[in-house]
């Protein structure tokens, strides 16, 4: 992208919460400039699946082999347009094993939370030999008797509740700098630049804090309304849990061009504007 449709998309103020104070107007450009941004991702989407079905059918084949959507993904993030071509599948394959490792070494904390919310209820269970009682033939009064007599697991479930709500605040913090990390590592192609957060920090800054997180917001309720309307087709009865695989096999490609190449053109708003290239002196007429 050329830094002219890069300044239309980013007409966002650089806010800081100290000096500058956004204004209305400024709410209302960073709107349009969302607007457009999805609208690019929409379109970006659209044209790198409708009407070339044999890249669309190796897209929905490659979230088996996931490793190669996530090296597809890679490409997106590095700014190609139109949507990239399948094809070096060792490199895309290579690239996506990179990704995958630092979206793991990301989420390792959450998963450690969420494992130590669980460890103590499990423990408790089989301790107080839960797993032997048959609580679906307890009447309400039983199941109420037998949890008095065992406090151990009230205690264990609201520590489990805490534990997870923390991992949920966790979590939220560690996105905000995945985000940008993620990207930052497709571009570089260094694992170590997805973690380098000064440099992130400083992405984020120039992007503009505020502008930042409305995007993040924006796309995590785009993908959360995807993924209700996605699990609908589960309530059908008898085959839904069918038809669901089969719709998220097929609509999940598209999804992830649209979310990737939006990412993509979020962290380019935060890009150091080219140095511009100073006008040629004039020369007296006569003079070499």
């Amino acid at each position: 992208m050329d830094s002219k449709s890069v300044s239309r998309f980013c007409l966002f103020k650089r806010y800081s919460f100290i000096v500058d104070v956004p204004t209305v107007e400024d709410y209302m450009v960073t709107g349009m400039s969302f607007g457009t941004m999805l609208d690019d991702a929409f379109s970006y989407a659209k044209e790198g699946v409708w009407g070339k079905w044999k890249n669309w059918l190796l897209l929905m084949a490659n979230l088996i082999i996931f490793p190669l959507i996530l090296g597809y993904i890679v490409r997106i993030y590095r700014g190609e347009k139109p949507a990239p071509r399948l094809e070096q599948w060792g490199a895309m394959f290579i690239d996506g094993l990179k990704l995958l490792v630092v979206s793991l070494i990301y989420a390792l904390p959450v998963i450690l939370l969420v494992v130590a919310a669980f460890l103590p209820l499990v423990s408790t269970f089989i301790s107080s030999g839960a797993l032997s009682v048959n609580f679906a033939a307890m009447s309400e009064i039983q199941m109420d008797q037998w949890m008095t007599a065992h406090p151990a697991i009230l205690s264990a479930l609201g520590t489990m509740f805490i534990v997870l709500l923390v991992a949920v605040i966790v979590a939220i913090i560690i996105s905000i700098f995945s985000f940008i990390g993620t990207i930052r590592f497709a571009r570089t192609g260094k694992i170590g630049e997805g973690f380098n957060f000064s440099e992130i920090l400083a992405q984020i800054g120039r992007i503009g804090w505020l502008t930042y997180i409305a995007a993040l917001v924006i796309i995590g309720v785009i993908g959360f309304v995807f993924w209700v309307l996605l699990h609908i087709f589960s309530f059908i009865p008898v085959v839904g849990e069918i038809v669901f695989l089969i719709v998220a096999i097929v609509v999940y490609p598209p999804f992830v061009l649209f979310v990737s190449r939006y990412a993509a053109l979020v962290y380019e708003c935060g890009e150091p504007a080219p140095a511009p290239v100073p006008a040629a002196q004039e020369t007296a007429p006569g003079n070499p």
